[in-house]
């Protein structure tokens, strides 16, 4: 048997459970690695790669955990955890950019930049890890004007690659990896230990929320909703648009939902130097028409907003640690989508919701993105999903089919899927357009010949149904359910 690594546990060993489902998910697969590794250098991560190169082991890498689905978790393979992994965080002032980890969490980051007074659109999830947020392109702050944080503040990445080599990836120096690394999630075929972002100077942050009793008039509402939106400035603006039940936070609630009111959640955050450029910003929501005032629930009116407030408002809507289990679905909404397919096509995906905790996300983004620049490549007029949340494992079953049937429902309208919302055991919708897969399967040939990294064949089925059956018999995940 070889010898374990360093900063590693093994089956069997007392810490090895714990670390095995340290994910943000309740519902951690029966899948057991062979070991696994939280390196602290980017030179322990080459010595572990080399080893699972010695031994015949697959590769996952895990940052945060956020992936509802666990695919790092290979059986009999080699889990990279990059929690711990270069620790320090860098700022250089001449060029503005940052050096982080994979395994640094929003909240690490956005504290270290606010003490320099600099911003860097991060998650909106204080607990989210940069490694696979950024792979996977980064829905972040303000994407509506700004577009995917990958797109346009990340500079360059260190990148351990298959064959165990330290290699630096921007657009100029191994391009062809640096272009498919956005957009690629869980399917990126090497380990990211280094990511150097590109910062601006911190300006406030403001927002405001209304709150409407949507049950009699849903339809109606998201039109409005849906039509307003387009007469909001598009830059230093995140509108954000949720529906859950009136009885979503009742401590003595059970599984479904008693009350069967669905609220409609109306939220625009803004990035602005005060209140009254905030106001403008969010004026658009200020005559809010008389059919829609008497199902008014409540108004929180525009204010200046922390950090802190905003990841509680974030949690609130996805708690953790008391036994919550999570489905994800989601489309990308096809800029030729008419409004009124949409509507129709949604509604059962944000309306019917299953479970007392769960909820649904409309949130427009207007990014038409130019496959040339980099894998990331699916043009998107609005991010739809719908995360569910159950705590019995008994409903596991029943959720898994309602997702797919709303989402097999809502794919009419859909130009594919965000990346990290892809389950290889789920629906098969794109994750690039057909030209950009084809050029990022190529990459990744070159690149990882050996197969060390599975997580492609999934995408790649969806060019090719036959690819992932032909792999299935040595494909690691085989227990994942």
């Amino acid at each position: 048997m070889a010898p374990l690594l360093a900063n590693s546990v093994s089956k069997g060993s007392p810490a090895y459970d714990k670390l095995r489902r340290s994910f943000f998910n309740e519902r951690v697969p029966d899948v057991h690695p062979t070991e696994i590794v939280s390196p602290k250098t980017t030179g322990e991560v080459v010595t572990a790669v080399e080893s699972a190169r010695q031994r015949g082991l697959k590769i996952g890498v895990r940052s945060g955990g956020h992936l509802f689905f666990c695919n790092s978790l290979l059986e009999n393979g080699l889990l990279i955890d990059t929690s711990n992994l270069n620790q320090n965080i860098k700022y250089d002032a001449a060029t503005e950019i940052a050096t982080v980890s994979p395994g640094h969490r929003v909240e690490a980051v956005i504290n270290y930049l606010r003490r320099i007074n600099r911003f860097f659109p991060a998650g909106h999830s204080r607990s989210v890890a940069l490694g696979g947020f950024l792979l996977a392109g980064g829905q972040g702050w303000f994407v509506r004007g700004w577009g995917y944080t990958a797109d346009r503040w990340v500079a360059q990445i260190e990148v351990v690659t298959s064959d165990g080599k330290v290699v630096i990836a921007n657009k100029s120096q191994n391009a062809e990896l640096f272009w498919a690394a956005p957009g690629s999630g869980q399917g990126f075929f090497g380990v990211v230990t280094r990511i150097w972002i590109r910062t601006i100077p911190a300006r406030k942050l403001y927002d405001m929320t209304i709150i409407i009793d949507s049950t009699e008039i849903f339809k109606k509402l998201l039109k409005y909703v849906i039509e307003t939106s387009k007469k909001v400035p598009k830059y230093g603006v995140d509108l954000f648009f949720s529906t859950f039940y009136a009885d979503k936070d009742d401590p003595n609630g059970g599984h479904e939902s008693k009350a069967k009111r669905v609220f409609f959640l109306i939220n625009e955050m803004m990035f602005a130097d005060s209140i009254e450029e905030a106001r403008v910003l969010g004026s658009p929501w200020d005559a809010l028409p008389d059919e829609f005032k008497k199902y008014t629930v409540a108004t929180i009116p525009l204010a200046e907003r922390t950090w802190e407030e905003l990841w509680a408002a974030q949690e609130s809507f996805q708690p953790q640690g008391n036994g919550e289990r999570w489905n994800v679905d989601s489309i990308l909404v096809d800029p030729n989508a008419s409004d009124d397919d949409v509507i129709d096509a949604v509604t059962p995906a944000l309306f019917n919701l299953p479970t007392r905790h769960s909820s649904g996300t409309f949130c427009p983004i207007d990014y038409y993105p130019d496959e040339r620049n980099h894998a990331l490549s699916l043009p998107q007029k609005t991010y739809v999903s719908t995360m569910l949340c159950w705590k019995d494992a008994k409903y596991d079953a029943a959720m898994d089919k309602w997702l797919l049937d709303a989402y097999t429902k809502a794919d009419r309208v859909s130009s594919g899927v965000y990346v990290a919302d892809f389950n290889v055991k789920h629906r098969k919708p794109k994750v690039m357009t057909d030209s950009a897969l084809s050029k990022w399967l190529q990459i990744r040939e070159k690149w990882d010949p050996s197969e060390t990294f599975i997580g492609h064949r999934g995408f790649a089925s969806t060019l090719d149904p036959s690819y992932e059956h032909r792999n299935s018999s040595t494909n690691p995940r085989s227990k994942l359910s």
